[in-house]
């Protein structure tokens, strides 16, 4: 590239850095053949994660920053947090994410408790639905039980209604005559 690339440097952005971590983790899974990089990249997300959770950096990215905030105004990273917990526990098999997944808290935060049309639509914004959906199998593939059985029903039944709402019977999405693919909200 032979033009300007501007950087800036940031003290916080859990959602970002939230949503980072699910990259790595996730791509970790697909290069587990080269396990040097696999590792290179678990360790990246890990501390990425670890950024993301610090107290002291839970402001979103966007947030009084005029270069950012007109065109990335995220609206929150609970659903982060859940999206790059997720991915980390299928990366690694710590179960100290599944548990961070599926705390209630987090559930609440994230806005996952609520069936909604607006939370049903994954975008860069709402990682939500994806998260549920890992979730979902990870209960129906592995039945992990207790503690982590009552937020993953939960999760289920969501992702349920979920994957109904995209059905044109439903009407909860926009048709057109001939269009066989829902019409975004």
């Amino acid at each position: 590239m032979d033009y300007a690339r501007p950087v800036q440097a940031t003290v916080a952005g859990p959602d970002l850095a939230g949503e980072m971590a699910a990259a790595l983790a996730s791509a970790s899974i697909v290069f587990k053949d080269n396990r040097l990089y696999s590792k290179r990249l678990v360790k990246g997300a890990q501390a990425l994660f670890a950024f993301a959770r610090d107290p002291r950096r839970r402001r979103p990215y966007s947030r009084g920053n005029p270069w950012i905030e007109p065109y990335y105004n995220s609206t929150g990273y609970f659903d982060e947090y859940l999206w790059g917990a997720t991915w980390l526990y299928f990366a690694t098999g710590d179960h100290s994410y599944i548990s961070l997944a599926t705390n209630p808290g987090i559930a609440k935060n994230a806005m996952t408790l609520k069936w909604s049309r607006e939370r049903s639509v994954l975008s860069w914004d709402n990682k939500v639905p994806s998260a549920l959906m890992l979730l979902t199998r990870f209960r129906i593939f592995f039945n992990p039980g207790y503690p982590y059985e009552t937020v993953l029903k939960q999760y289920h039944k969501l992702t349920d209604l979920f994957m109904c709402s995209y059905l044109e019977p439903f009407h909860l999405f926009g048709w057109s005559k001939g269009r066989k693919h829902p019409i975004p909200p």
